[in-house]
């Protein structure tokens, strides 16, 4: 049975670079003062830390699946009774690593994971040098009958993403943990994210690392009106930006902006996703 609403938690968290212990005790602190929501959001990696010295230290700061953060998360997700989306690097070869995400749901299990597609090399970024993109498939799940998927990052200026996942998953809500840094990149990201959440009619969770050079979690819904319905944001700081996924207020963009059911698929070749 599919639930109306949903509650959605983005997690502002500050980082120590490099130690995981750390990072996860401050997201552990995080959700337990702030309970109730149906799932919380963390940063692109947000066990390790994101940044050169992370990148530098993969050896040793990278985990498999089932590994150091999913057994501090299961065991967090089923005390708090909630999900929980987290990000970590990941080992996949002999000094071959992905950056990856991961969800475990109220019982602890493991739900959904995810390899980065796009690996970043654009202003300040430099992941290319260390990690490999993703080659599995695109990554889906359901909280309470509502589907959600997984995007990290950079993958938000790729528009194929996101409309795979809305047309063949058929998505609701996109949860996108982010390692945004302040380049000149960095003011154009919540363009993407309005632009995904408004040409899918989904709605969208947009983590980053508080401090004055990231910052700026948002919160997308699948319509603005530059009014009621329009971006919320946090600022510099650690924090927890709320948000509610509302399916009769979706049902009720689609059908008034009907911009799935009115592509004109036929003339797009291999990239109509007629599944709908």
């Amino acid at each position: 049975m599919t639930c109306e609403k949903i509650a959605v938690a983005g997690i502002q968290l500050s980082q120590v670079m490099g130690n995981r212990d750390a990072n996860i005790s401050e997201a552990i602190k995080a959700i337990t003062k702030n309970p109730g929501h149906d799932i919380y959001v963390l940063p692109e990696l947000s066990s390790s830390g994101y940044g050169i010295k992370v990148f530098q230290a993969l050896e040793d700061l990278s985990e498999d699946v089932m590994g150091h953060s999913f057994k501090a998360f299961s065991d967090l997700a089923k005390r708090q009774k909630c999900f929980i989306c987290y990000s970590f690097p990941k080992r996949v070869g002999n000094r071959k690593f992905t950056i990856s995400t991961s969800v475990v749901d109220k019982n602890g299990s493991l739900v959904a994971n995810y390899d980065k597609w796009h690996v970043c090399s654009t202003g300040v970024c430099c992941e290319k040098d260390y990690f490999s993109a993703g080659n599995k498939p695109l990554a889906a799940f359901d909280v309470n009958g509502i589907k959600v998927g997984l995007a990290i990052c950079y993958d938000i200026r790729f528009p194929e993403l996101a409309r795979k996942l809305t047309m063949e998953n058929h998505i609701s809500l996109l949860l996108h943990p982010g390692g945004w840094p302040r380049d000149e990149g960095f003011h154009t990201w919540h363009t993407f994210i309005q632009v995904r959440a408004i040409e899918n009619s989904i709605y969208i969770m947009s983590t980053n690392w508080a401090g004055p050079d990231n910052g700026c979690t948002a919160f997308c819904p699948p319509f603005i009106d530059g009014d009621k319905h329009k971006l919320k944001k946090l600022g510099s700081a650690p924090g927890l930006l709320k948000g509610i996924v509302d399916i009769d207020f979706l049902k009720k963009v689609r059908r008034k902006c009907p911009y799935l059911a009115d592509r004109n698929v036929d003339m797009y070749g291999n990239y109509g996703f007629k599944n709908l």
